[in-house]
């Protein structure tokens, strides 16, 4: 083996964050992108991602017009999701009003 020297306080708290779930920004990143993809560029922009929390996407819409389309389309929306991130294996979607960044 060679030899190990002094880890980075960087490193090391880099590690704990991400076995807490708190260090996956690049993660967030991937999921808005296939999130976009999935529900159109028309949509997208009226939505954003939240966590995945027990198999649940949490998704912030604009408004009540926006929830009811993609509440017609969840079982849909699903499906694609788990095609592109199948390490999720995401259940349910759970969609509520409120502000995005992208209004």
């Amino acid at each position: 083996m060679g030899k190990k020297g002094p880890i980075p306080i960087g490193n090391v708290i880099a590690d704990i964050l991400t076995r807490r779930g708190l260090g996956r920004p690049q993660a967030t990143i991937e999921l808005e992108k296939i999130w976009s993809e999935v529900v159109g560029s028309a949509i997208a922009p009226m939505t954003r991602c939240g966590k995945i929390t027990r198999q649940q996407l949490n998704i912030v819409v604009t408004n009540s017009t926006i929830m009811q389309e993609l509440t017609f389309r969840k079982q849909e929306i699903i499906q694609e999701l788990n095609k592109k991130i199948p390490d999720h294996s995401i259940k349910d979607i759970k969609f509520r009003v409120g502000s995005t960044p992208n209004p």
